[in-house]
């Protein structure tokens, strides 16, 4: 007989252990604290989205119909209430223009920690629900209040004899168990296209791969994909760059060859540990470079609570101006698709943020 239980929920079983892996997902058992003793359940179905188990969430409160040892349904209830958080700037949903576009980049920024996979869906093959859903999910601001500058995505002290999979929010298994939780650079920036070009909820996530992002963008007529010798000069406000193993937004190329980006990157605390995030940053050869000094007033001044545990990112031009893989690239926006009426994609790094920040 089927049984009405409110719980919640604890993770996979076994979490990170060998033989805890995607391919063996029927046999998986998920735990519940249940009146305060442990339950497990599995998930009898295993057809393709896996719809159960995008829908858990380490942590949270759940109203859960179980019947003979299988878990039938999970309703999220109420979970503690977040403090809340409104975004310096903001993007309008489905609004199609670069400077919307950059706006709604913005969002995240600050309040969204970095997560391998976050973004992904539960079975690291698509879009999470948080990355196909209208405005900064809150379970990436609850998630960012609920750590602090010891927040580590995989090792602690970014030293491997330190991993630790049981508590950790890496990915085991070929399968997110926290995917939910925040994002990864090819989960953020899909997340703001789909923001960009939709005017609602669940439909057909963005998310990708981020060596050939940037060329899929193109390839699905939303714009153009080329391979620039010189891409530092070549960049623009608005435009999405694919590096081997990353993807970013660019908020356009400074006078001296350096660059302000938007991106989802690994980033040391300031108690040197590996976490960080959604933020703005800086390519550059050192601190002195005029984009890491307009990265660095804007994060100081606009996302004070990052600031306290995060330094400005600045990342090495040998590496984010290096097009090393056949697939990588940069796109810029089609006048068709996403048109630019306001001009922003001409604009320098601190004009474009005077506008964004309505400073201009």
């Amino acid at each position: 007989m089927a049984k009405t239980k409110e719980a919640v929920y604890l993770g996979v079983k076994d979490w990170g252990a060998e033989g805890t892996d995607i391919g063996h997902a029927a046999a998986f058992r998920y735990r519940f604290l249940v009146n305060g003793m442990e339950e497990c359940f599995r998930i009898g179905q295993d057809p393709p989205g896996f719809p159960l188990q995008n829908a858990l969430k380490v942590g949270a409160p759940y109203e859960i119909i179980a019947e003979e040892g299988m878990l039938r349904s999970a309703r999220e209830l109420a979970s503690p209430a977040v403090s809340p958080y409104h975004p310096p700037v903001s993007g309008v949903p489905g609004l199609r223009t670069v400077k919307n576009f950059l706006l709604t980049a913005l969002e995240p920024v600050g309040t969204t920690l970095y997560v391998f996979g976050g973004g992904w869906d539960w079975q690291d093959t698509g879009t999470s629900l948080q990355a196909r859903s209208l405005g900064v999910s809150a379970d990436w601001v609850r998630f960012f209040q609920n750590q602090d500058a010891g927040y580590t995505y995989k090792d602690r002290d970014n030293q491997e004899e330190n991993r630790d999979p049981v508590h950790s929010y890496y990915p085991f298994g070929g399968f997110n168990q926290y995917s939910y939780a925040g994002l990864d650079c090819s989960g953020y920036v899909g997340w703001a296209v789909y923001n960009t070009l939709n005017r609602e909820s669940g439909k057909a996530g963005c998310v990708g791969g981020a060596n050939r992002m940037a060329k899929r963008f193109a390839q699905e007529g939303l714009g153009a994909w080329t391979r620039d010798e010189n891409l530092a000069a070549a960049l623009r406000p608005g435009d999405i760059v694919s590096m081997e193993g990353h993807v970013w937004i660019s908020l356009g190329a400074c006078g001296d060859g350096s660059a302000v980006i938007l991106h989802s990157t690994p980033s040391l605390s300031r108690q040197g540990q590996p976490g960080g995030g959604v933020q703005i940053g800086a390519v550059g050869e050192d601190t002195d470079c005029e984009a890491y000094r307009l990265a660095d007033r804007y994060m100081t001044a606009c996302f004070p609570a990052w600031h306290a545990r995060y330094e400005t990112a600045l990342k090495s031009p040998a590496l984010y101006f290096a097009l090393k893989l056949e697939e990588n690239g940069r796109f810029s926006w089609g006048p068709d698709a996403v048109p630019d009426p306001d001009g922003i994609g001409n604009m320098t790094p601190a004009q474009a943020l005077a506008l964004l920040f309505h400073q201009a």
